[in-house]
């Protein structure tokens, strides 16, 4: 079967997650009937979702695998990728970290941070990269801290952050709105300023991005050039997050 997919969760007057193919184009959608933070593209036509307390791994097809049910409810997963056979996820309330698990979704390691993450992004070297305010950090998956990068605009909020090959994609809301591309040492390379708020970002195929915002799913150039747009004629459907696969995960 083909891999080649755009997913994106959404909540509002419908809640679930929609397959798209990299033209935007839907081939199917789930309603799984809770809130969705974050989804992320697994390798073998399926997809990991994080909702409260709970990590869920769903087929392509809607079929539930398996779900991860964290004995503290007042821990709240706000995003998650996949890289090679790890899933990364972020959480707040209770504790506020990074949890680091097997695909199967057995813990293997954790790490506390001082900071809520909106958005997290696996690198190639053990490393992870998490989106914060107007920081953008990479940490070491064993905690050790090796970069913080403040934009120096405290107004500014990147919501989400991608990884593809050597680049970084980070979008970005607040006094600007926009995204960023930066290398995987944090140095900016480019921006692109889009006038809307953006929930989520995920780097496609061919040097372009996937960004969710309100009841839209935006295909851009990461020159900034509007490629699709994809307007659901539903206003009460909000997209919450978004992730990509086709030879590589973001």
């Amino acid at each position: 079967m083909s891999n080649n997919y755009v997913y994106a969760s959404y909540k509002g007057s419908q809640q679930g997650v929609t397959v798209r193919d990299l033209g935007l184009d839907q081939i199917s959608f789930i309603n799984t009937g809770f809130d969705i933070n974050g989804v992320a593209a697994g390798a073998d036509n399926d997809f990991y979702v994080a909702s409260a307390n709970n990590i869920y791994h769903y087929r392509t097809d809607g079929a539930l695998i398996s779900r991860m049910t964290f004995p503290d409810k007042g821990i709240i997963y706000t995003s998650l990728t996949v890289r090679g056979d790890l899933l990364f996820a972020t959480y707040k309330g209770s504790q506020v970290g990074v949890t680091v698990r097997d695909l199967n979704l057995t813990q293997i390691s954790w790490f506390a941070t001082p900071f809520v993450s909106s958005g997290i992004a696996a690198g190639p070297s053990q490393d992870v990269y998490l989106a914060a305010g107007n920081h953008i950090y990479r940490y070491k998956t064993n905690g050790t801290q090796l970069q913080d990068m403040t934009f120096p605009v405290t107004s500014i909020n990147y919501t989400d952050v991608s990884v593809l090959e050597d680049r970084l994609y980070a979008s970005y809301n607040g006094s600007q709105l926009g995204f960023t591309v930066r290398d995987l040492n944090l140095n900016q390379l480019s921006y692109c300023n889009t006038g809307f708020n953006i929930s989520s970002i995920a780097a496609g195929a061919s040097n372009n991005v996937y960004l969710t915002s309100s009841n839209h799913i935006y295909n851009y150039s990461a020159a900034g050039n509007l490629l699709a747009d994809m307007n659901f004629p539903d206003k009460g459907v909000d997209y919450t997050s978004a992730s990509v696969v086709f030879t590589s995960l973001t």
